[in-house]
């Protein structure tokens, strides 16, 4: 089979053309050196982690993280704690809702980040948390 031909002709910057694979393929991403997700712009064919294309800087990031909660309901305190120091705030400044279905619980928070790199570390941060099952 012949090869796929792109061509981006659009806006005002400099246009390309890519033979192969299309952009941004969520069946097959690609990844940098460091395993992020690298989004490809449409127009330039310039690659970027997600979170630094994709998201405008400062932002209110909503964040969805479900786990395993305990007798005490300690795991939406203990993520909107992981959040603020996350982000450099105070707990009381982290916006959040619970919900709890069964023996899951879900917080969603509103999270005032600064940077990409500020929002990925958010992200390894939750991910310290042994509860946590999903995040997106």
């Amino acid at each position: 089979a012949a090869p796929s031909i792109i061509q981006t002709n659009t806006g005002d910057k400099k246009p390309f053309v890519g033979i192969g694979k299309p952009l941004n393929d969520v069946r097959n991403p690609e990844y940098d050196e460091n395993g992020y997700t690298l989004y490809a712009d449409e127009v330039t064919g310039e690659k970027k982690r997600v979170f630094e294309a994709l998201v405008e800087y400062p932002s209110i990031f909503k964040m969805k993280i479900v786990g395993k909660d305990d007798e005490e309901e300690s795991f939406a305190p203990d993520i909107v704690d992981v959040v603020a120091e996350s982000c450099g705030v105070t707990s009381d400044m982290v916006e959040f809702s619970k919900r709890k279905n069964g023996k899951w619980t879900s917080v969603t928070v509103h999270a005032p980040v600064k940077s990409a790199d500020m929002l990925y570390g958010l992200y390894e941060n939750v991910d310290k948390d042994p509860r946590v099952k999903f995040k997106f």
